[in-house]
């Protein structure tokens, strides 16, 4: 049993009438109503695509990048450094990428955690390690404003806050956590989410299951997280575990091995996407990190895909393409055309992440 501190960290009021009980269900009926009358209007390339992440060349969106935007029409879009010029040329960047679909436009997305990785140097709030130094009253604050003034660029997912626990100070997550101490960091990570609740910009915890342990780089090559079941239960396990009981709408997998459950990367494990899931009781969207990284150079690109959509992932995200878009989304179309992966599979995954969507936007 994980030893989730979650009730006693989700510091909201639990507040409901019959009436607004009834409310709610009405609301719920009627989002799934929609999300169903979406999902039915789209074609099957069309839903394939709604799982991924792409990346895009530059500052300014190409007339060739909005031919297979428009065509496609994917889940999101990740902005990394060589895509942020002015303030101006950012929030123009993300205006041309929400009108390829107007109707139902890909998230644009970004890793805006504050000090080592910062894409939008104008950000009112500080690193991790920082706001840790704070209350969770100024925590939330900050969150918020930050959340603000990223919508304000036009973004609507942040892949943050770090869920991670910084174990030791050579943690590949060094830098980036917002502590050492696992409820420590459970109470800050759900002080950020309360704190970016009321905004429109979408959050994501990550990595599960933790990367805080080892001192591999990800990008290089694949970290093992060598951790019997019940350290990893009363440790890493948390800040995510707290994340899930106050509602996060996404968590990222990490690249990490661990043995555990089996030797799979935690990408692309089913072991891992089933432990989120009925362990810790996650219901939302799960999303890779980037799947051209160094931690998975023992697979070929599109076995990864392969492997990611059969381990049960909603979101593959890539910053770095190893195909066009069109021929990831191709491949996964063929695949179910050939009864390799159902149309089942490919409708759930794009059934969440449009529910998660438009629950933003409410």
């Amino acid at each position: 049993m994980i030893q989730n501190s979650a009730k006693r960290l989700n510091r909201r009021a639990l507040v409901a009438t019959g009436v607004t009980a009834m409310a709610s269900r009405s609301r719920l009926t009627s989002a799934q109503d929609t999300v169903e009358d979406l999902l039915g209007s789209m074609t099957l390339r069309q839903r394939a695509a709604r799982m991924f992440v792409f990346p895009l060349s530059g500052p300014v969106l190409t007339v060739e990048e909005a031919k297979w935007l428009e065509a496609l029409q994917p889940g999101g879009v990740i902005l990394v450094q060589h895509n942020f010029g002015t303030p101006e040329e950012v929030r123009t960047l993300t205006d041309a990428i929400h009108a390829t679909a107007p109707d139902l436009p890909p998230l644009v997305s970004l890793d805006q955690e504050g000090g080592i990785v910062t894409r939008l140097w104008d950000d009112p709030a500080p690193d991790a390690p920082t706001l840790a130094t704070l209350s969770l009253e100024e925590i939330s604050s900050y969150a918020q404003q930050r959340a603000v003034f990223l919508a304000s660029y036009g973004f609507d997912l942040n892949f943050a806050p770090v869920a991670d626990v910084a174990f030791a100070p050579d943690s590949f997550m060094a830098g980036r956590t917002f502590g050492d101490d696992p409820e420590l960091v459970a109470e800050r990570v759900v002080a950020y989410l309360d704190g970016v609740k009321d905004t429109s910009v979408l959050h994501c915890v990550k990595h599960f299951p933790g990367h805080g342990r080892v001192s591999v780089d990800s990008h290089q090559a694949l970290p093992v997280l060598e951790v019997d079941p019940e350290t990893w239960a009363g440790a890493e396990a948390l800040p995510f575990a707290a994340a899930v009981s106050d509602g996060v709408p996404m968590v990222m997998l990490g690249h990490l091995a661990v043995p555990l459950w089996d030797e799979l990367p935690a990408t692309i494990s089913p072991s891992t996407v089933a432990v989120l899931r009925k362990t810790l009781g996650f219901g939302g969207v799960i999303v890779t990190d980037d799947l051209y990284m160094g931690a998975l150079n023992a697979w070929q690109p599109l076995e990864i895909v392969d492997m990611a959509i059969a381990a049960g992932v909603d979101l593959l995200l890539y910053v770095d393409l190893p195909d066009t878009p069109h021929a990831l989304v191709e491949h996964v179309v063929r695949r179910v055309e050939r009864g390799e992966i159902s149309e089942e599979r490919i409708t759930e995954s794009a059934g969440r992440i449009i529910a998660m969507q438009l629950a933003a936007v409410e």
